[in-house]
């Protein structure tokens, strides 16, 4: 069984480490180091709208997933910037889980819209579209380097 917390400062460290530990491992293979990846997290979690929990199992940190609201004309739209499993708790059913406790405080919110972005590939995109999401046909994501 899962416990959940909301995300404060001082759980960074440790979230950070998790999230170095995650995304430099496949299918994203990055080169996070334990001092990005905390400068990361700490950015958003400084932001006005942040909103966070991390999953505990059996005391040990298993997942986190975090992002932050936008006021849209028509209600408020909720950015998961971040979202990990600890390799060793993948595969099983946590993420979905978290996912799930997260929905449910986001309604509490009164917050009924949720997007992110992800990675192409089985790996992520089945996980995601098995949660409820669906590819946006309206809107695209760009990229340019400069």
């Amino acid at each position: 069984m899962l416990t959940y917390k909301e995300i404060e400062k001082e759980d960074l460290a440790s979230l950070a480490a998790m999230y170095v530990e995650t995304f430099n491992a496949p299918p994203w293979n990055d080169a996070w180091t334990p001092e990005t990846a905390g400068t990361r997290l700490r950015q958003m979690a400084e932001a006005e709208t942040f909103y966070g929990i991390c999953a505990y199992e059996e005391d040990v940190l298993c997942g986190m997933i975090l992002g932050f609201a936008e006021q849209f004309y028509d209600g408020v739209l909720f950015e998961i910037k971040e979202f990990c499993v600890r390799n060793a708790s993948r595969g099983n059913g946590i993420g979905s889980e978290i996912y799930r406790e997260f929905e449910r405080r986001l309604r509490k919110r009164n917050i009924e819209k949720v997007q992110l972005m992800t990675l192409r590939g089985n790996a992520t995109e089945h996980f995601y579209e098995k949660n409820g999401f669906e590819t946006d046909k309206d809107l695209i994501f760009m990229k340019k380097q400069i």
